[in-house]
């Protein structure tokens, strides 16, 4: 047997590869050639926001589906396989790896997404409650301002308060269907403090009132075939 700790580093390396699986980058590949590069436009990022801005609804729909099964994938065979359950902790490593390895993709050099669908999918299955009500909140803010970083923000905030608020009922009400262990607490709290580091230069041009709104596109070249599509900046 592989005892906790060979458990939770077997999760974590299964965890950060999936994550790291950079299914926004190689969209962009698949529908622009092989020079094109989707960290080169837009917020520079390869998840579904940014495809959906540089390459249509449909692409950005595909990748979300994908990216959040980086998420919901580890976590939960980290839930049902014993062997990576890790006394409980195996689903909280499994998600924050996942999420890192959607962020710092060791397969295209470390640069990733922001991690808010990855991180969503973990979440599914750590706290399905904290998910509905972080996903109703989250919908919520980017339908009234129509900001999708304002909305992941205030979502990954909203998931902070409920883990806090989860545990500690859980703690004297453990029949509590809602309650959530430390190792959960631990994701909770971690998981969405990368989200909104990440998050650190949108935040910026909200303040600003420079963010980009839903919907607004990112004027790219149109690609011929050997031609490259890094722009001169």
């Amino acid at each position: 047997m592989l005892g906790i700790i060979g458990s939770l580093v077997l999760t974590a390396i299964i965890a950060y590869l999936w994550g790291s699986l950079p299914f926004g980058y190689l969209m962009g590949k698949l529908l622009r050639g092989k020079d094109f590069d989707i960290r080169d436009y837009g917020s520079h990022k390869i998840g579904a926001t940014n495809v959906q801005r540089t390459l249509g609804t449909v692409p950005a729909i595909i990748v979300l589906v994908l990216d959040l099964s980086k998420g919901v994938g580890p976590t939960l065979l980290a839930t049902l396989i014993p062997l990576l359950h890790g006394a409980g902790w195996g689903p909280a490593v499994a998600g924050l790896l996942a999420l890192l390895g959607h962020c710092f993709p060791v397969f295209i050099g470390f640069k990733g997404g922001r991690g808010v669908l990855t991180g969503t999918g973990a979440l599914i299955i750590i706290s399905p409650l904290t998910f509905a009500i972080s996903a109703v909140i989250t919908l919520s803010t980017i339908a009234i301002w129509r900001y999708v970083s304002l909305g992941s923000v205030v979502g990954c905030l909203c998931t902070i308060i409920c883990g806090i608020i989860f545990y500690i009922v859980g703690l004297s009400h453990p029949t509590f269907f809602g309650a959530v262990s430390l190792a959960q607490l631990v994701f909770m709290i971690l998981a969405p403090a990368l989200v909104i580091g990440l998050h650190y230069d949108n935040i910026g041009r909200l303040l600003a009132g420079t963010e980009r709104k839903l919907g607004q596109k990112e004027n790219i070249p149109s690609v011929r075939p050997g031609q490259s599509t890094s722009p001169n900046r």
